[in-house]
């Protein structure tokens, strides 16, 4: 179908106007670089046990307090009771083996509210999936991970596969992908070399690393690489998160500089703190604030906007 001439003016005249709407963020640090739009293709990689699932619980976790924004999981790796766990502890903010019976319940129906989850107990085709997706009707949808649909990876098969998910990121439903890098990144050669400070550590993956090639970054709107040194002795809490591509810089966010990720606290488990600040609103509780911790415990500025590597704290 040829579309009638003028489809595009209210936009046009929109933009001219400055009524595009911007993305959504949560007033910390990351809103710098990424937010959350509807109807966006977002692509999350990372090196397996860095923390991906527990990051992208957490962010979700803030836009739905922060937002009233609702989601979908098809999350393959992750038992649906631990995740339930996670994200009533970052939300009561109390350890969980230290809540009531009745906190457990009211923090799992307040769960309910904002997420639905996909049964994992079997292995879907990507047709199926998207059909599951259809009829849960939420804001947002999280296949975590790509590799857990029933498809060959094939080069063509995944330009189809991200082709369909794309086509229903057009009906306003923001779709997150969290992916795993192909076997080579995480080989010997891709460790920080023998003089740097983190000699032996597996480096971040590379946009490229993606397991299944090139057609996850050429499809994606947003595309972002978690990692963490979990070995580290010092830097094992701290998620660094790079933005390394943003599609549409008009409606907010951009990539992040090179070599120098956010950083992200895990915070004991009560939901990320991003220089401090925990974005999570919880009910009748205040945004949590740097100034509320005990600031000898933590380290907020980011090592990395340092010229030189010796000159870095860990």
């Amino acid at each position: 179908m040829i579309l009638e001439n003028g489809h595009s003016t209210q936009y046009l005249l929109d933009y001219k106007n400055g009524l595009i709407p911007k993305g959504l963020g949560l007033g910390i640090e990351l809103d710098n670089y990424f937010v959350w739009k509807r109807g966006q293709f977002n692509i999350i990689l990372g090196h397996d046990n860095v923390g991906k699932s527990y990051f992208i619980l957490w962010y979700f976790l803030a836009l739905a307090t922060n937002h009233n924004l609702t989601f979908t999981l098809f999350m393959d790796e992750n038992y649906h009771g631990k995740v339930m766990r996670d994200l009533i502890q970052m939300y009561i903010g109390k350890k969980f083996d230290t809540l009531t019976d009745e906190e457990i319940i009211k923090g799992e129906v307040k769960m309910e509210s904002m997420f639905k989850f996909v049964d994992n107990t079997k292995r879907y085709t990507p047709d199926e999936l998207i059909s599951i997706f259809e009829k849960s009707n939420t804001d947002n949808y999280l296949i975590d991970p790509f590799n857990a649909l029933k498809t060959d990876m094939g080069y063509s098969s995944n330009y189809d596969v991200l082709n369909k998910l794309k086509q229903f990121s057009k009906l306003g439903k923001t779709i997150f992908v969290n992916a795993h890098p192909s076997s080579a990144s995480g080989r010997r050669q891709a460790t920080y070399p023998e003089k740097h400070n983190w000699a032996g550590h597996v480096m971040a993956p590379l946009k490229s690393d993606i397991e299944g090639g090139k057609a996850f970054a050429n499809k994606a709107d947003d595309f972002l690489v978690v990692h963490r040194l979990t070995q580290h002795e010092e830097m094992w809490n701290l998620t660094m998160v790079e933005v390394v591509k943003v599609k549409d810089t008009d409606t907010g966010g951009k990539p992040t500089t090179l070599n120098v990720p956010i950083l992200l606290d895990y915070n004991s488990g009560y939901g990320m703190r991003s220089q401090g600040v925990d974005c999570i609103k919880r009910d009748n509780k205040k945004t949590l604030t740097a100034k509320m911790f005990d600031d000898s415990q933590d380290n907020y500025t980011n090592p990395f906007k340092r010229n030189e590597i010796d000159n870095f704290p860990f």
